[in-house]
């Protein structure tokens, strides 16, 4: 390993490589970047060759209106081969007014690859009976053709030939960037081994850079880089390929200078204690054993004194040090002004270590507050009084958290208990379920015995749904569900769902009104989780809403977010807040007539949350309301 390690030519060609394969990787990430941009991955080459053309096309088409609209004064005198500011024979166009005449051409029935038509306008003026100057404003129509035999030196010819060979090399791009990205990778770690490592040395021989302080020689990279900057903005105004060849000459020094930065670190780590080699670090070092020095003095003298006599102590000190300093220099402000600098560099210290004190112990009293009883509050730097009430605060932490680790546990035991008898109770339902099924199926006579059997049938699928339910509510609330949040168009999927129901609310006796935008709203949701939120609340209708009443459905579009509203008149006095209505088993219904679980509202609000969404309740009277908010996704490209 030291023969490449220490190996002065192999550094230097690897620094060589290096820089190499960063640069075509930034051009391959460029490259991908504008094949992507152009659709070069998702559809044909000719499909790529139309969106291409059309901006050349577009183009095309600006500067032979430009020059119509220059000459056409006198558009008599003008040769359309040789006048026109275009050289291309893979161009026509058939320029006219708003009447249909028209008033520039060179398209003869020509086989075309494709069209496009662009609309102009151009105000003018004329001058009015009395000399007065009238504002016009002339519209004019380009048919626009692109010769199918692109047989022309222009711009089509050139891009034709270009967009063959980008299609074709679309994929190796991407290997050719993925491979200079992993042989970049190897080379850095080479040459970040290879750091600080000579021929015939088994320790580490920093170089002359490396003994610089390493925040010296960041500054240092960072005025080049700011005066590249500098250069680049002036060369952008004076010429182009200067500029590019500029731009060029500054990434390669930038890279070096990078690696530069990288490699005497790595030289400066394996040393050990690079941070000392730092201005900022002997700065601090040096006010950090000033400020020791001091408190030690201040602290031995106030070690075996009480708090109230230690404090005191310290405000006679001042005083009298305040009265010294203003009898001595109350003649002489210089004088004057070096005692209360010598003063602030004493008083302001100790106070700032005593409100650093004060502060730990006010964030440990209030994390063991909130309930965080695992905090412990570090002790380590301070003193006297404030250290002894943090032990103090510190074993009451001890205390409080063996008895919320017990409640814990029991909370646990509930939430495993109802997970693992849910999952026990389905297998012996299952059963139920298919022999009722099997029973169904054969030639039974009793009119009662069918009864019996019905009522066996309803009841076990109500049991099997609130068994499903208890299981789901208990995923959503404890956040185990797996969200898959994208883009959603969430009108499409309200409509859906609500179309579902539609024949139900109708057979419930109620009347839908829905109220939704023209426009699309996007949400980043989960469609599936999102679906089983309305299902709940749509079926919620169908069981409490009162039979001969309105139920009103709104997706409406409020301050960023989208706002979905159900709101229905209750069949049940709601004499409930309706933060109990949102409790799991509590229903609007409390005599229990329906067959709901009561689990509708609390799996609606935990799935809403999970899809950072919110959902409120609201009753007033017998109305009851529910708003869903989600914020507006501006991401159209995937849809539920």
């Amino acid at each position: 390993m030291n023969k490449f390690t220490h190996s002065l030519t192999l550094k230097i060609t690897s620094i060589f490589l290096f820089v190499i394969t960063v640069i075509v990787f930034i051009g391959g990430i460029v490259g991908i970047g504008f094949l992507y941009e152009y659709d070069f991955y998702v559809t044909s080459v000719d499909n790529v060759k139309v969106g291409i053309f059309e901006s050349i096309t577009y183009r095309y088409a600006r500067s032979v209106y430009w020059f119509f609209i220059s000459n056409k004064e006198n558009l008599y005198e003008v040769n359309i081969q040789k006048d026109l500011p275009i050289r291309s024979t893979n161009f026509f166009f058939v320029l006219k007014n708003s009447d249909g005449k028209t008033l520039l051409s060179n398209y003869s029935d020509q086989e075309f690859l494709f069209s496009r038509t662009y609309n102009f306008s151009h105000a003018g003026f004329t001058k009015a009976a009395d000399g007065s100057d009238i504002k016009t404003e002339e519209t004019y129509v380009m048919d626009c053709f692109v010769k199918k035999n692109l047989d022309a030196d222009d711009d089509y010819y050139t891009l034709d030939r270009l967009t063959d060979f980008a299609y074709k090399m679309r994929y190796a791009v991407i290997i050719i960037t993925i491979l200079s990205l992993i042989v970049s990778i190897i080379l850095f770690i080479y040459l970040m081994c290879s750091a600080g490592r000579r021929k015939g040395e088994d320790r580490v021989i920093p170089n002359g850079i490396d003994k610089i302080p390493f925040d010296l020689l960041l500054v240092f990279v960072f005025l080049i880089g700011a005066i590249e900057v500098l250069i680049l903005h002036e060369l952008d105004y004076i010429n182009s390929i200067v500029y590019a060849i500029t731009f060029c000459l500054f990434a390669i020094i930038d890279i070096l200078l990078v690696l530069l930065i990288c490699m005497s670190f790595a030289t400066r780590y394996k040393i050990g204690g690079w941070w000392k080699n730092t201005v900022i670090y002997r700065v601090l070092s040096f006010i950090t054993r000033i400020l020791k020095k001091l408190v030690s003095v201040i602290g031995y003298f106030l070690k075996h004194l009480s708090f109230v006599k230690k404090t005191i102590l310290i405000l006679f000190c001042i005083v009298l040090l305040e009265f010294m300093g203003i009898s001595i220099g109350f003649n002489d402000g210089v004088l004057l002004l070096f005692f209360w600098i010598i003063e602030k560099i004493i008083l302001v210290p100790a106070i700032i270590l005593v409100s650093i004190s004060l502060q730990k112990l006010k964030k440990g009293g209030q994390k063991i507050a909130v309930g965080d009883l695992n905090y412990q509050i570090d002790t380590r730097h301070m003193f006297w009084d404030f250290k002894l009430h943090g032990e103090n605060l510190n074993r009451i932490s001890e205390g409080m958290t063996k008895a919320v680790e017990e409640r814990l546990k029991s909370e646990r035991f509930k939430t495993e208990l109802i997970t693992n008898v849910s999952h026990d109770i389905k297998t012996p339902l299952t059963s139920i379920i298919n022999y009722v099924d099997l029973i169904k199926k054969e030639n039974i006579e009793s009119e009662k015995l069918k009864e019996y059997i019905d009522v066996l049938d309803r009841q076990s699928s109500r049991l099997k749904k609130l068994t499903e339910d208890l299981v789901e509510a208990s995923k959503a609330s404890t956040g185990n569900l797996a969200v898959n949040m994208v883009p959603t168009e969430i009108g499409v999927l309200f409509t859906q769902a609500v179309g579902e129901y539609e024949e139900r609310i109708k057979n419930s006796g109620l009347e839908l009104i829905l109220e939704e935008p023209e426009e699309d709203i996007f949400i980043m949701a989960d469609g599936r989780l999102l679906w089983r939120v309305f299902d709940n609340l749509l079926s919620n209708v169908c069981k409490y809403a009162q039979p001969g009443t309105r139920v009103y459905l709104n997706l409406e579009k409020i301050n960023g977010q989208a706002v979905i509203i159900f709101r229905n008149i209750s069949k049940y006095v709601l004499n409930i807040t309706s933060d109990e209505l949102l409790e799991r088993f509590v229903r609007g219904d409390r005599s229990r007539h329906t067959e709901g679980s009561g689990l509708g509202l609390s799996i609606a609000k935990s799935l809403t949350e999970l899809q950072k969404g919110n959902l409120d309740l609201y009753i007033d009277g017998d109305l009851f309301k529910v708003v869903l908010k989600f914020d507006i996704s501006n991401n159209h490209y995937i849809t539920a």
